[in-house]
């Protein structure tokens, strides 16, 4: 190819692209390839891009267009190209947008606020969209191969990402999903405003943790367990010890004084991200760094999501030798999420089932199911005690539960479906979980009005006046 500089007229983009990328390679320093940090060697990176249009001022040939780039727009796009992530850049950048999955070229979906839409943009073609795969999966320094056809990785801004190899597909084309995490916090007020619970349902969310009464929070992918996990935490009394094991890492429990960024940290937490289930490489395992974290004198133990079932025996073992734990796991409600720890735990333990489920029912003290509704909302829709069990049968004592009534439709540009429903009390406390409260310091005033039969004119209401009190 002839030098740009004299007399190659016009190129395309993927020429320039590479150009660019030589460019840098020649005359990049020995600081830029040591250095690790992402954030700075991105700034670095657009340094150089604009270095290489500037001294050699390419034409370039816009895609599908008759005009050339000009020198800014050119920047820009080798930017996105080579710093970013070309036609997901603004979906990564959205932070309304919570997932981002590409199924092809020209098959592009992002969801926001629970509601799936198509993107506009598009990769020009396969090549490019396995270019822009190797940048969001280069972080873990693996790569997708006909070997390695499934990797799970982070990409340098802490997004997770699986992506698969296009001679797993039918069609011969990769696909990739991440999962975004929101850099803003999410408070009890937001979720209460969207109506995810009333605040007589988050006065009780706050008094299981506050009492130490181990919980589990259940549903379904992307209902926002961990989001509402993270709320309860923050309710623990912060000098109680806490260890966090997850993967990837999410919850946010730091706690500053004065809510500062540079504030003394008041909390005693320490958090691990452990690896893979499927990374056989190190020792970092969840069950491993789960019984390393009984060593570590915890209060709380809270595993991230419980999948395999040592990770399943670990935790009850942790419940029985005087520890508290949260975790999140997969199932369709209170009893489902009963029978799958039993179901998980009988796989790795010879205890007869009776006794196995009347001693994770004696360890779990609650249940918390949330979901995503059609709309979009997500709302916990059941809170439920654990009693214990009798046989093979948990006994449970629900508390609250969301009834749906009816859904309100609108036709335009798109279809907007909204869920009409209530949550509704429908249970009380039993004496024994009233006795723990005490216990644990928790004044009667707090949960008088969770102790005695719900009655039909009991309305649940989700925002305070200006004097603190519900209407």
């Amino acid at each position: 190819m002839e030098d740009l500089k004299t007399g190659y007229t016009t190129i395309s983009f993927e020429e320039a692209l590479e150009l660019c990328q030589k460019y840098i390679t020649k005359v990049a320093t020995n600081a830029f390839r040591r250095e690790n940090n992402p954030v700075r060697k991105r700034e670095m990176t657009k340094a150089y891009i604009n270095e290489f249009v500037d001294s050699q001022k390419p034409t370039v040939q816009r895609p599908a267009e008759n005009n050339p780039y000009d020198l800014i727009a050119l920047k820009k796009a080798l930017i996105d190209e080579i710093t970013h992530y070309g036609p997901i850049t603004k979906a990564m950048e959205d932070p309304l947008i919570d997932e981002i999955r590409v199924n092809g070229p020209d098959q592009i979906f992002v969801e926001s606020s629970g509601k799936t839409h198509s993107w506009e943009q598009h990769f020009s073609d396969r090549e490019h969209m396995e270019r822009i795969i190797s940048k969001l999966i280069g972080v873990s320094k693996v790569r997708l191969t006909p070997k390695v056809p499934m990797v799970n990785a982070r990409t340098i801004e802490g997004f997770r990402v699986n992506a698969t190899h296009a001679e797993i597909s039918p069609y011969d084309q990769p696909a990739f999903v991440i999962r975004k995490f929101s850099k803003q916090t999410i408070t009890p007020e937001i979720m209460m405003h969207n109506e995810s619970f009333s605040i007589n349902m988050f006065k009780l969310l706050t008094l299981i943790p506050q009492a130490d009464l181990s919980w589990i929070t259940v549903g379904p992918t992307g209902s926002g367990k961990t989001t509402l996990n993270e709320i309860l935490v923050k309710q623990i009394n912060p000098l109680s010890r806490i260890i966090t094991i997850e993967n990837p890492s999410e919850m946010r429990l730091i706690r500053r004084e004065g809510d500062t960024e540079h504030g003394r940290i008041i909390n005693d937490v320490l958090q691990y991200e452990s690896v893979p289930d499927e990374d056989d490489s190190s020792p970092a395992t969840m069950e491993n760094l789960l019984i390393n974290a009984m060593r570590q004198s915890p209060h709380w133990i809270g595993p991230g999501e419980l999948r395999t079932p040592g990770e399943f025996a670990t935790a009850l073992r942790a419940a029985q030798t005087g520890h508290y734990f949260f975790t999140t796991l997969h199932a369709e409600g209170d009893e489902e999420a009963i029978y799958r720890f039993l179901t998980a735990y009988l796989m790795v333990s010879n205890e007869p089932a009776e006794l196995a489920l009347r001693n994770i029912c004696s360890a779990v003290k609650f249940v918390i199911y949330q979901e995503k509704l059609a709309d979009g909302s997500r709302k916990v829709t059941s809170i439920s005690e654990i009693l214990g069990s009798e046989g093979l049968k948990p006994k449970i004592n629900q508390i609250y539960k969301f009834d749906c009534e009816d859904v309100e439709e609108e036709e335009g540009t798109r279809r907007v479906l909204r869920i009409i429903g209530t949550h509704k009390r429908v249970g009380k406390l039993s004496e024994h979980v009233q006795q723990m409260m005490l216990k644990a310091g928790i004044k009667r005033s707090r949960f008088e009005f969770l102790t005695v039969d719900p009655s039909e004119d009991e309305k649940e209401v989700y925002t305070f006046n200006e004097y603190g009190t519900s209407h």
